[in-house]
């Protein structure tokens, strides 16, 4: 079965997973859905008349066709015939018709949908002689051509509910075969291999699958290709992959160096500092690989951690360390604030420990910054409107504290 999705304007093509039930009844059996003006146009003596079942749900690269979708279908053929091509779903030449079908659920999801198709000794362009005969002996296999939109259900899967346009039901060779991907390696095979961690997520690769890893690069360009769908199932499990290692080991590489360059930046680590802590002098310009390699070694000799301890416990003991530095950095905020405010703490009128205003703006002015941008702000916050309103306000209670302490009456005392 193909899948046309509405997606920006434009037609994408996807094969869906298909498989028929064996035990089939005959076409008497299944109810003509067509209006009777249109089987007198299309009925013919001599017609061949079969029958086409496909289990529900049905699930493919598209997502999950619903027996919703399926009930839409046969609502389409009470207006409509479904017309087909022997020639398959490049051709939009009527050769056969779908002209009634029946849902057959087992459970309140599962069952059973079949289609009642008949074939004219004449078709489109000559005689269809050749593709009755094909028909009784069970060689061909049908699908449909849907114009659906997806629907994401609560489990985030894909799911089709509703036809949206004139469904066609084409003859193709291959349209109940189980979908292999990439390289002829199965589904399964994927999704155990990224569980298992082994994804490449930089190099290119000519399949999804090689050497015992999955190339993510390779699904990503897979998304512009007849397997968007399937792309996209490949690429949430290898970022889900990647989400629950990151949260058991914490930073990884990649955060750690963005780390150290956001450090750098801010002037809270010279390059120069980096390069010695590490043992890196001689090795700046060596391959990506061998610097990361080497980058490795040196966190780990900075956090005088034995050199083959394991990246995992190299990515904690990293992230404790940064955490550190970050509790470090925040104190210089709360310095800096205080020397701004004279104090966290100030007394009010009647002589009572609150927290001070001026104290508690510059600290949240001031918080996050580093380096230059610390200092900067430091400067600023000495002129700043606000400060200066609220500097004004610590010397009113200030000065109503001393009166209230001396026992000196006053008439202007203002508690802030």
């Amino acid at each position: 079965m193909i899948t046309r999705l509405r997606l920006m304007n434009a037609a994408t093509y996807l094969r869906l997973k298909n498989k028929a039930t064996p035990d089939l009844p005959s076409p008497d059996k299944i109810p003509i859905l067509i209006p009777p003006k249109a089987l007198e146009a299309i009925k013919t003596e001599g017609a061949y008349e079969f029958v086409e079942a496909v289990k529900v749900p049905a699930e493919g690269t598209g997502g999950i066709y619903t027996a919703e979708y399926f009930q839409s279908v046969l609502d389409y053929m009470k207006q409509y015939p479904m017309a087909g091509s022997k020639d398959g779903h490049e051709h939009s030449t009527d050769d056969f018709y779908t002209i009634g079908g029946e849902l057959q659920m087992q459970s309140e999801k599962e069952g059973v949908c079949y289609f009642r198709v008949m074939v004219p000794p004449e078709g489109w362009n000559g005689s269809n002689a050749a593709v009755i005969r094909s028909f009784k002996a069970g060689i061909p296999e049908l699908s449909i051509i849907a114009d659906v939109e997806p629907t994401r259900g609560n489990d985030g899967k894909i799911y089709f509910t509703k036809e949206l346009g004139r469904p066609r039901n084409d003859l193709v060779p291959e349209g109940a075969m189980e979908q292999t991907i990439g390289n002829s390696v199965d589904e399964k095979e994927v999704m155990a291999l990224i569980e298992k961690g082994a994804i490449d997520m930089d190099s290119e690769s000519d399949t999804l699958v090689k050497d015992g890893k999955v190339f993510r690069k390779y699904a990503v360009n897979l998304q512009s290709a007849s397997d968007k769908a399937l792309a996209g199932r490949v690429l949430n499990a290898i970022a889900q992959k990647t989400k629950n290692t990151k949260e058991k080991n914490g930073m990884n590489l990649e955060e750690i160096i963005q780390w150290l360059k956001n450090a750098i930046a801010n002037n809270n680590l010279t390059v120069e500092d980096l390069v010695s802590k590490l043992g890196m002098e001689n090795k700046l310009r060596n391959a990506t690989d061998e610097q990361r390699a080497a980058l490795a070694k040196g966190i780990a000799e900075a956090l005088e951690l034995p050199l083959d301890t394991p990246i995992e416990e190299l990515l904690k003991a990293a992230k404790a360390a940064f955490d550190e530095v970050e509790a470090a950095a925040e104190s210089v905020v709360e310095a800096e604030a205080n020397k701004l405010s004279g104090g966290s703490k100030i007394k009010n009128a009647k002589g009572e420990d609150e927290n001070n205003p001026v104290y508690t703006y510059a600290r949240d002015k001031l918080k996050g910054l580093r380096g230059k941008q610390l200092n900067s702000a430091v400067e600023s916050l000495k002129t700043d409107p606000v400060m200066v309103a609220l500097r004004s306000k610590q010397a009113d209670t200030r000065v109503a504290a001393e009166d209230a302490s001396g026992d000196k009456k006053t008439s202007n005392i203002r508690e802030v």
